[in-house]
């Protein structure tokens, strides 16, 4: 009640609460209901994806209250579609051969895989991947040109996840990216009429 309380009134509010006592629906109930643009900011990408994978699932198949939302994470956790094919044409040279680390078979998987994913979120990919591919297969903000100056921009799934975002009714971050599209004055996430920082 606390919670939709304060959507109503346009106030903040602070709770909390101990693990396990159903926070999140506490705030996601209440925020659907308000039919409001809202951005979710977790502490954490497990927070993150429990939110996505289960909770939000969960009142969608049961609340009867229709609405859409998606995750967007930073660039590097998703795969990079320039990156992939240059790794995989050969113009970026590392050690795919090495059959000690199996390196270029992780990579031809993830391949293959993100000719038929949607979303490219590496934390999806449903069979084991090593630290090392999943960075010889992504980039950082500081690596990306932008998808303009990209020959995959078209095709990146980092611009797919904000494509989405702004369609959402709820958007799930962490609260680096929040920080990040305050800094940038609201360059990276679609305008919004409600936060919730979960774990603040």
């Amino acid at each position: 009640c606390a919670v939709a309380d304060a959507i109503d009134r346009d106030a903040n509010l602070v709770v909390q609460a101990g693990t396990g006592t159903g926070k999140s629906l506490a705030y996601l109930l209440p925020a659907v209901l308000a039919g409001k643009k809202t951005v979710v900011a977790t502490a954490t990408k497990a927070l993150q994806d429990q939110l996505a994978m289960h909770d939000l699932p969960m009142l969608q198949r049961h609340l009867g209250h229709e609405f859409s939302f998606c995750v967007v994470k930073g660039r590097g956790n998703y795969v990079c579609v320039q990156q992939l094919q240059e790794l995989t044409e050969g113009q970026i040279t590392i050690d795919l051969a090495d059959t000690k680390s199996g390196l270029g078979a992780e990579i031809e998987k993830i391949r293959k895989w993100s000719q038929s994913d949607e979303i490219g979120d590496l934390a999806l990919i449903d069979f084991p991947i090593s630290d090392a591919a999943k960075a010889a297969v992504s980039v950082g903000a500081d690596e990306c040109p932008g998808a303009s100056k990209c020959a995959s921009g078209g095709r990146c799934f980092a611009e797919f996840a904000r494509a989405r975002a702004e369609a959402a009714d709820i958007v799930v971050v962490n609260t680096h990216l929040y920080g990040l599209d305050v800094a940038t004055e609201g360059k990276i996430l679609p305008e919004h009429e409600l936060v919730i920082f979960d774990e603040a």
